[in-house]
């Protein structure tokens, strides 16, 4: 009796056998492929939710850069203040400086009493001079909260030091400023 069909050897069907399995996972990655872009873009789906994030981050980015424009113009100002005190504090100093010398030609100060006087001057200037290049320092580096409150006490002894000098100059003169 002859077989009526012939019989693939084992090694065929195996092949076979993976082909189709191959193609049915082909097909599965497929749909989930399209299943994922389907998601991606139904409303509310994962790209509306991207873009919902992407939205936020930016809203935070552009606060965030109002606010450092808003500190870096505060900063400026305050720099601008400390630099316009310290020019109308050496105009007065000038001005002491000339009305100690007219007064020193009047001989109405002693010699050793003007060159006291002229000395704690130049210390005045010595000391604005160096809160000026503290200030220009502070304009082109970091905001230091700590050196910036120490700056305004120098300044502020200093505009002291600065009347102390006036007053006692006007005494000497007999002029009241």
């Amino acid at each position: 009796m002859t077989p009526t069909h012939r019989c693939r050897p084992a090694g065929a069907l195996r092949r076979a056998a993976l082909a189709a399995a191959a193609w049915a996972l082909a097909g599965c990655a497929a749909i989930q492929a399209h299943d994922n872009a389907t998601t991606y873009v139904r409303p509310g789906g994962t790209g509306d939710q991207q873009k919902a994030a992407a939205a936020v981050e930016i809203q935070r980015a552009r606060a965030q850069n109002i606010a450092l424009q808003d500190e870096k113009l505060q900063r400026e100002r305050e720099l601008k203040r400390t630099e316009d005190r310290l020019r109308d504090m050496e105009a007065e100093v000038a001005r002491q400086d000339k009305a100690l010398a007219d007064a020193l030609r009047a001989k109405q100060v002693s010699q050793a009493r003007a060159n006291d006087l002229k000395r704690e001057m130049d210390n005045i200037r010595s000391e604005m001079q160096q809160i000026d290049l503290q200030n220009k320092a502070a304009a082109i580096g970091k905001a230091d909260p700590a050196a910036d409150r120490a700056k305004e006490e120098r300044l502020k002894a200093l505009e002291a030091r600065k009347k102390s000098l006036e007053t006692s100059l006007a005494q000497l003169v007999g002029t009241k400023r």
